[in-house]
């Protein structure tokens, strides 16, 4: 994966020639660190995240909707020149900063948790492997087994906001901010992890 991304652009300074470089970083890692959470269908986005950056300049490679992603914090990122990711832009109404690799990954939660259904229902796995690709790393890993959380999240029998919001929670989003994606009060998304660990309790006694 080193040839295909460089991780010490993270450390930059914000720039035109850059931006990208970075979003494309950013949302890997990102997806990569849900996996854990989220399961089987965030190991997938990241696949295609993953194959959308190694073969982007490839004119017969068709970008998927992962690297959406990509362009999102993109698109954030232009907004910020001359700024580095660990600097601070905004607080939170407990006073928690901000900085702008948080606020774009919070973009791109956003984005994940506005498209997710429609997108998993809709992915088409013969783009996950170019045929004339080889095996390798990223494809082992794809071969890990997350269905154990997404058994418990079906055992659940949530609806599709209790998903949503505990998709955004994995990501790091708020209450608050929670409520504003799905349009929500902040005790209306309380009360749905309240839920959520109600049933949780009541099928594995935890």
């Amino acid at each position: 994966m080193s040839k295909v991304l460089d991780f010490s652009v993270l450390n930059e300074e914000i720039t035109r020639g850059n931006v990208l470089s970075m979003a494309e970083a950013i949302a890997f890692s990102e997806t990569q660190y849900l996996i854990g959470y989220v399961g089987t269908k965030m190991q997938k986005l990241h696949s295609y995240v993953y194959w959308d950056i190694r073969y982007k300049t490839d004119i017969s490679h068709i970008l998927s909707d992962g690297y959406d992603l990509v362009q999102e914090g993109a698109l954030f990122l232009c907004k910020h020149y001359g700024k580095r990711l660990d600097d601070v832009i905004s607080y939170s109404k407990k006073g928690k900063k901000i900085t702008v690799k948080m606020a774009c990954i919070r973009n791109m939660a956003k984005l994940i948790n506005r498209n997710s259904r429609d997108y998993y229902r809709n992915i088409s796995l013969e783009a996950l492997t170019p045929v004339s690709e080889p095996a390798t790393e990223m494809q082992e890993e794809s071969e890990q087994d997350y269905t154990v959380a997404d058994n418990i999240i079906e055992n659940l029998n949530l609806t599709d906001n209790m998903k949503t919001a505990l998709q955004c929670r994995m990501a790091g989003l708020s209450y608050p901010e929670i409520g504003r994606i799905l349009e929500r009060a902040q005790a209306t998304v309380f009360e749905y992890f309240v839920k959520m660990r109600q049933r949780y309790s009541a099928i594995y006694g935890q």
